[in-house]
């Protein structure tokens, strides 16, 4: 089951116990596997604090086509993007599989560094752990039969949509209602919304963009369309997109400011957008704002 990807903030914050249960449980899930980084390199920012001396302990969250655990041979967008920030700051990198639900807690404990999977900067996960700067946005998609085409909320209100399906908690969830009324189906996950579009009980849905884009990856019959291309003031998510990052624990400046020197590096560099290219997302998401955006815990 996905969670929204923009309000699983709200579900992260679990009570004391719970979350020492979860990082426990982090522990146990598979082995970790290393990839080595360059050797006899300068690193970015010398002398880095982290949980095992001179490597990042990352936590894979199986979101693609952000990232994959893969059984110990992590793949994904976001796991280019930590390689090529653990290899400028000279870190070997160590994986282990991780949640959303564990994640978070597991960061502010001690037993991983970071963690993968279009991680939201949001204010209920900044109570327990910090972000650096961020290196992409998180959109929302529009996912139609072809011939349909929904490529804006003009498009649903012009060619007759009689059904929306969108995902219970998602962050555009209250927002669509408001506008469409009715005609909003909710669903428990993307399993289900996924399978009654593909069978005609739903016109449309309005799922994460990166989340759509790999779940109809090779289905010809649907369009998937990245939905923050053409905002509209009444949806707030297509008009402030979440943006995406590597958590770490609070308070550690040198890994703070080793990925900062990374992902500027990444940006500078220009490899966000051949990145989204490659995973197949729009270019788009590689537009980050000036200064950080961060979702607001009412959202």
């Amino acid at each position: 089951m996905r969670i929204s990807r923009i309000n699983r903030g709200t579900k992260l914050i679990a009570a004391a116990c719970a979350a020492l249960m979860s990082v426990t449980a982090l522990a146990a899930c598979g082995g970790s596997s290393s990839s080595g980084a360059k050797a006899n390199c300068t690193p970015l920012v010398s002398n880095i604090t982290t949980i095992k001396s001179g490597t990042l302990t990352v936590g894979v969250i199986d979101q693609p086509p952000y990232s994959s655990y893969n059984n110990g041979n992590p793949t994904g967008m976001d796991i280019d993007f930590i390689k090529q920030i653990a290899d400028a700051n000279c870190l070997n990198v160590e994986y282990q599989q991780a949640s959303f639900a564990n994640a978070m807690q597991a960061i502010a404990s001690g037993q991983i560094d970071t963690a993968t999977g279009d991680i939201n900067v949001t204010e209920k996960r900044e109570q327990v752990v910090d972000f650096p700067r961020s290196i992409y946005l998180e959109g929302v998609g529009y996912a139609s039969k072809k011939g349909v085409d929904i490529k804006s909320i003009a498009d649903i209100e012009s060619k007759g949509i009689k059904s929306i399906g969108i995902g219970d908690g998602y962050g555009w969830l209250a927002d669509m209602q408001k506008v469409f009324g009715d005609k909003v189906k909710t669903y428990p996950s993307s399993v289900e919304m996924k399978q009654d579009l593909e069978a005609g009980r739903v016109d449309m849905i309005m799922e994460a963009y990166g989340t759509a884009v790999d779940e109809f990856k090779g289905n010809d019959n649907i369009v998937v369309e990245y939905a923050n291309k053409n905002p509209d003031k009444r949806i707030n998510s297509l008009v402030e997109p979440p943006e995406v990052s590597y958590p770490y624990t609070k308070g550690d400046t040198s890994l703070g400011q080793a990925f900062d020197k990374g992902i500027e590096k990444i940006i500078k560099e220009d490899k966000v957008k051949p990145t989204l290219k490659k995973y197949g997302l729009d270019e788009g998401l590689a537009k980050i704002r000036d200064k950080q955006y961060v979702v607001p815990a009412t959202n």
